[in-house]
C-alpha cells in the first residue's frame, strides 16, 4: 500500500517537472512589462496560473530556488491573481490593444477522479481477496474432512 502511495506521488511529481521543464516562472511585473513592450503573442489561463508563449526568445527575469536569474525564454509561466485571471479583468484591454491570442482553459479533472476513484477499487479488491482466501479454506477444509471420514 505504501509502495502505491509512493509510487503516484512520483508520478504527479514527475508529470510536474516534465510539463513545468519548457516554461520558466516569471514574477508578474515580469509577464506585464513584456506585455506592455509587446512581446508576447499568446497567454493561457488556467485557475490562476498562465502560461504565456512569446512572439521570440527574449531574456526574462526567472525565479529560482536560489533567486530570481536572467535566462533567455520562449515560453514563461506567472501565476495570475484571481480577479486577473477572468474574462472580465482589467488586463482584457491591454491584451486586445497588443492583439494578443487569450484562451481560458479548464484544469482537468481526470486526476481528481482517479485518486477519489482509487480507495474504493482497493478496498473491493481487498474484499475480493479475502472472500478468495475464504472460499479456498472452505473448499480446503471440506476436502480435508472427506479425506478423513471416508
Amino acid at each position: 500500500m505504501l509502495a502505491l502511495a509512493l509510487l503516484a506521488a512520483l508520478g504527479v511529481w514527475g508529470l510536474s517537472w516534465w510539463s513545468g521543464a519548457r516554461a520558466q516562472v516569471v514574477p508578474y511585473t515580469e509577464f506585464r512589462s513584456l506585455l506592455e513592450t509587446g512581446q508576447v503573442a499568446r497567454v493561457v489561463v488556467r485557475d490562476q496560473q498562465a502560461t504565456v508563449t512569446l512572439k521570440q526568445a527574449v531574456p526574462v527575469r526567472v525565479l529560482t530556488p536560489g533567486g530570481p536569474v536572467t535566462r533567455d525564454a520562449r515560453e514563461v509561466r506567472v501565476r495570475v491573481p484571481g480577479e486577473l485571471a477572468t474574462s472580465g479583468s482589467a488586463l482584457m484591454p491591454l491584451l486586445q490593444e497588443r492583439n494578443v491570442e487569450l484562451r481560458f482553459e479548464y484544469p482537468s479533472q481526470w486526476l481528481a477522479v482517479a485518486l477519489n476513484v482509487l480507495p474504493v477499487i482497493l478496498l473491493l479488491s481487498w474484499v475480493a481477496a479475502l472472500l478468495g482466501v475464504l472460499v479456498w479454506l472452505g473448499w480446503w477444509a471440506a476436502r480435508r474432512g472427506k479425506v478423513a471420514n471416508p
